[in-house]
């Protein structure tokens, strides 16, 4: 049955796509304010694999089809769930990231890009797939799990669930499906405010600044791989039925990652300092370093009598990056992130300068719970020196008295320690 395009006829785009600059916004607090979304286009399908690799996995081999509907996202944290990655869509990158103003938002690819995707039709029969968007690329990794974190949006949520319209999002391992629901694929048909409402945000009163009507909450696939050779994961979305009304599949930066729990390695201390004068916190785990600020060789800091051991080594660990940068001299301000897309724009940014990789940590679930070792807050001193500066602590007790004296916590942005 064909079903009348209301809204959808008014907010079809089929013009050229307007698109941001840079996929890469601003770190959260660190260096500038909190940053709105900025979509932009991947140079190349490799380009866009490696942006969705995490530690431990390389990947190759890489192509795509409809681009015209993938690109590359960050500052979404508030609206996705996660801050940055690549989208996938069968309508245009560039209407995603605004208020819910439309009701059947639609763009309707040309040529070639509107075809649908084989693989999806065998999972949407007797309907056939259109505006697939794909993109394909080998994963290496030692390990023999991957899990791969996503989340699935549509406008036809929610006017048209259980109509044929049910678009499917799909991510095949080695010619597998593992974005499923129980048995059955993730669409629009399985996750919404009737089946499956603990995955569901119903966004149709625009709660978060995205126009898509309804989207699942951060997923994760996991997936068999065989360590130490290529393996195929195919990333598709497509429309259902007929090419109206788009959905969004957002695939979290450095998103891919090595399966089964951190393997934590070898361990370092990581002590705090104290510069009075400017009231900045400082923290390292080099020997070189602590020894040269106890010694006064790099004066003005003193211990604050607090510390917390890192790891330096070991598997299923993110790294940590460092950064300086002297353009609030006299004032001093280093940072330190673990968020791929912060590191990126970081080094791009010639007001801070990469001092490398300290040390290693885990990341929190999505509750804020440890896979292992303890939690290390991250607060911001919201400017209030002149200066951006970031307190990193293991102590509740602690991060409440910071926000107490104006710090801001960055919760999304805490990671795991060692014990």
């Amino acid at each position: 049955m064909a079903r009348t395009r209301l809204a959808a006829i008014a907010a079809c785009a089929f013009g050229s796509l307007m698109v941001a600059p840079s996929v890469l916004a601003g770190p959260s607090r660190g260096a500038t304010e909190a940053q709105t979304p900025v979509v932009s286009a991947f140079s190349s399908p490799l380009e866009a694999a490696r942006f969705l690799a995490g530690p431990g996995v390389t990947v190759s081999n890489a192509a795509w089809r409809g681009d015209v509907g993938i690109g590359g996202f960050s500052g979404a944290q508030a609206e996705v769930g996660f801050d940055a990655g690549a989208l996938l869509t069968s309508g245009f990158r560039d209407t995603i990231f605004r208020p819910n103003l439309y009701f059947e938002t639609t763009g309707v690819h040309q040529g070639a890009d509107a075809l649908g995707d084989p693989d999806l039709d065998s999972m949407s029969a007797p309907y056939a797939t259109f505006d697939a968007a794909v993109l394909e690329f080998d994963v290496t990794t030692d390990a023999t799990t991957i899990g791969i974190r996503y989340v699935f949006s549509s406008e036809e949520f929610n006017e048209w669930v259980g109509w044929a319209y049910n678009d499917v999002f799909a991510i095949f391992v080695n010619g597998v499906n593992c974005a499923l629901v129980g048995a059955k694929p993730v669409s629009v048909d399985t996750i919404n405010l009737d089946s499956n409402l603990p995955l569901f945000v119903d966004n149709t009163g625009s709660v978060r600044e995205i126009e898509m009507d309804g989207l699942t909450v951060d997923l994760t696939c996991t997936a068999q791989v065989t360590p130490g050779v290529p393996n195929h994961v195919k990333l598709a979305v497509a429309d259902v039925a007929d090419p109206l009304v788009d959905s969004v599949a957002f695939v979290a930066a450095h998103g891919i990652v090595p399966g089964g729990p951190p393997q934590p390695g070898a361990r370092a201390t990581a002590v705090e300092y104290i510069d009075a004068t400017f009231g900045h916190y400082f923290f390292t785990s080099k020997v070189d370093e602590i020894a040269a600020l106890d010694n006064g060789t790099i004066p003005g800091w003193r211990r604050t009598g607090e510390s917390f051991t890192v790891w330096t080594g070991g598997a299923g660990l993110v790294d940590v990056c460092r950064f300086f940068t002297p353009a609030f001299a006299p004032k001093v301000s280093h940072f330190y992130t673990a968020t791929g897309a912060e590191c990126a724009w970081l080094r791009r940014n010639p007001i801070w300068i990469d001092e490398g990789l300290p040390f290693r940590v885990a990341l929190p679930d999505a509750a804020g719970h440890c896979p292992t070792g303890v939690r290390l807050y991250r607060l911001y001193n919201n400017g209030q020196t002149g200066a951006p500066n970031h307190r990193y602590t293991t102590s509740p007790a602690i991060r409440e008295q910071m926000i107490g004296q104006g710090f801001v916590p960055e919760d999304t942005n805490d990671w795991c320690v060692a014990n």
